[in-house]
């Protein structure tokens, strides 16, 4: 019975064209988190600004809260520079993990782990992405803290 229902719910969501293909809009979140991460890395605040919507905002860490992506991309560069002067900092690697909220809204809760000033730390934050035109861009960043260890 309940294999019967779940196609019958599919079938209905097929017939409304509002079958989505989660896998493959999975693998393009994460697709877009290692873009996002390689800018970064690299210290490119233009690719990584470049990952936002045209209208998104992002709060780091700080509390500040930056809107559209010209903003974001100034704030990333003062960032990036920060980093960049810092020799004991390492590369950006973090882990996410995404939820598909509807067929173009997700959300990419991440936690990471570095070095700043020397010192062991980790931080973690939320992003909210959207489908825009069948491409998924970050709408909204929000930095959730940072501990040193």
């Amino acid at each position: 019975m309940r294999s019967a229902t779940a196609l019958i719910f599919l079938a209905g969501l097929a017939a409304t064209g509002c079958a989505v293909d989660l896998a493959a809009d999975e693998r393009a979140l994460h697709e877009l988190w290692d873009e996002f991460e390689r800018a970064f890395n690299a210290g490119d605040a233009i690719a990584a600004a470049k990952l936002y919507a045209k209208d998104s905002d992002r709060i780091g860490s700080d509390g500040v809260k930056v809107s559209g992506r010209e903003e974001i991309e100034k704030k990333y560069a003062a960032m990036l520079a920060h980093r960049t002067a810092d020799p004991s900092s390492k590369p950006f690697d973090a882990t996410i993990e995404v939820r598909l909220l509807h067929p173009d809204v997700a959300l990419l809760d991440g936690s990471w782990r570095g070095v700043r000033a020397g010192k062991p730390v980790r931080g973690f934050f939320t992003l909210t992405a959207t489908k825009q035109y069948g491409r998924w861009l970050i709408a909204a960043g929000r930095d959730r803290g940072v501990v040193v260890e």
